[in-house]
Order: C-alpha cells, then structure tokens, then sequence
C-alpha cells in the first residue's frame, strides 16, 4: 500500500526543470532509496514533498491526502519529516535538549505559560522530558543524553538528528545524505541505526551517495 505519492511533480527555477514529472509510490514499511548525480534534483525532490517548496505542477498525496499546497509545519504534523544534508543540530545543547526541541509543533504552551510557570507548562515540560528520554532509551543513546551535541562525534550528531526526527512520531522519515562525511565505522552504525528504525514499522526514503549504503539499506532503489 503506498503511503507517500507524487504525481507528474515539477519544480522550475525560471528556465531550469529541476524536478522533471516524477512519480513515485513509497510502500509503507519499506526503505526506498534515490539515487542520482549531483544536481540531478534529489534534494529537491524532497523540499517539495515536505513543503519546503511549492510545486509548480502535480500532486504530492499523503495517506490520500493532497498535501501539495500544505506548510511543511503541517506535512510534519501528518508525519512525513526530514533531515538535511547540511546537519542541523543545537551544537551548544544537550542531546535530551536537542530531541525535546523536537516536541515544539505538537506542544499548546505560549509564552504568558513559560513566564509564569503555570500548571499546563509544567505538566507539558515533564510530558516532553519523558518522552525524550523514552526515545533516547529505544535508541540506545541514553547513555549520552547530558552530553554537549556539539562535542560529540560526527556520525553521533547524525543520529541525534534522527532522534529529534523522531519526536514528531513521524510515519516517514526523509534522509537526505545521511552518510556524507562519515568514515566508515559510523557509516555502518547509521545503516543498522536505520535498519533498527525501519523494523519498529518507521518507512524511510533515503538520498545517498555511498552506494554500498544505499545497496544494504534499502529495499528498493
């Protein structure tokens, strides 16, 4: 059953056809991976899927639903979320700080409840303190929560990453190069790190360059 679709989607910057009448059908469970040259517009197929970017022709559907002209606040809030090619993480944050930022779009807590600590700000801080740290623990990274994200190696800020991902308890979740600039021990971690994902029933679409990656990870190509 397809979870994710894209019909005849086209992205145009002026003169160049960046995104070309791509469809595509992503199985739910599955990990799909896409391939292609630099400037091939894999990234920005992505934008488009999770509204980074408006389309200029055809459909991105979600659970049957029509998404193409969706914020992408509210594509995550449905469940298809995203990582960049670029890391961005809170480098001067905690790990636990860094995957309850996460928990942002789904809190109700305004800012007259953050200045005087009222009771929905209190229970909300606890509620997403627990589930973070829940998250942390099904992925083995408890052990680090009150380490400095910045301080730590490369491929573990990936995956801290990924974990804030998680905090939105997205349905799908859209790798973008996850690999680049890993050696090859954190490359293979990130591969059963995402396999371990996909197996806790999470369908993942990943762009990559490491070819044995993508050969070993992925269901589909």
């Amino acid at each position: 059953m397809a979870i994710l679709e894209t019909v005849n989607l086209c992205k145009n910057f002026g003169g160049l056809k960046a995104v070309n009448n791509v469809s595509v059908k992503v199985n739910e469970g599955e990990i799909l991976g896409i391939i292609g040259p630099n400037g091939a517009g894999k990234t920005t197929f992505f934008n488009l899927c999770t509204g980074t970017f408006p389309s200029s022709s055809g459909k991105v559907i979600l659970n049957g639903t029509d998404i193409t002209k969706f914020r992408s606040d509210q594509i995550a809030k449905l469940g298809l979320v995203r990582t960049f090619q670029n890391l961005k993480i809170f480098t001067q944050l905690s790990v636990l700080d860094n995957v309850k930022a996460g928990f942002h779009i789904n809190t109700r807590t305004n800012f007259i409840d953050a200045v005087f600590h009222t009771k929905r700000y209190k229970e909300e801080t606890k509620m997403v303190e627990e589930k973070a740290c829940e998250i942390l623990e099904r992925l083995d990274m408890i052990d680090i929560k009150d380490s400095i994200a910045g301080t730590l190696a490369y491929g573990v800020q990936r995956k801290v990453e990924i974990a804030r991902c998680l905090a939105l308890d997205p349905k799908i979740l859209m790798l973008d190069e996850p690999a680049a600039g890993m050696n090859p021990q954190e490359t293979q971690s990130l591969l059963q790190f995402v396999k371990k994902l996909n197996s806790e029933g999470l369908t993942v679409i990943v762009i990559e360059h490491d070819m044995k990656f993508i050969m070993n990870v992925c269901d589909r190509i």
